[in-house]
């Protein structure tokens, strides 16, 4: 349901998005290098206070999301010529629902 939301809040706001086309692969990686800082952190706390494994793994999982879908009614809410606020916060929003299915997979090899 969550990406069905974003595919559509996306579609909406399409016209907006040739913008950010040019900043697109900068902001991609701001948010990718984002998840891989959370999990490490969340890796290096989890060790420092001795956490059992599984603590560990859901300190990775709150640290690698954002509340961004609090935040999206009201970018979506900015005036006219506000629009590329709205973009950033649905293409955070893709990156972290891709990230957490990906650290489905990575976070347990790993941790």
């Amino acid at each position: 349901m969550l990406a069905l939301v974003i595919l559509l809040i996306t579609a909406s706001q399409a016209a907006s998005i040739q913008q950010l086309l040019s900043q697109l692969p900068l902001l991609i990686l701001v948010f990718v290098v984002f998840l891989f800082a959370a999990f490490y952190l969340a890796k290096a706390l989890s060790g420092l206070f001795k956490l059992p494994v599984e603590q560990g793994r859901t300190l990775a999982f709150s640290f690698g999301t954002r509340n961004s879908f609090v935040v999206l009614p009201i970018a979506l809410a900015l005036p006219a010529g506000w629009e590329l606020v709205a973009m950033v916060v649905v293409l955070q929003s893709l990156v972290e629902l891709l990230g957490m299915v990906f650290y489905l997979w990575w976070v347990p090899r790993k941790f």
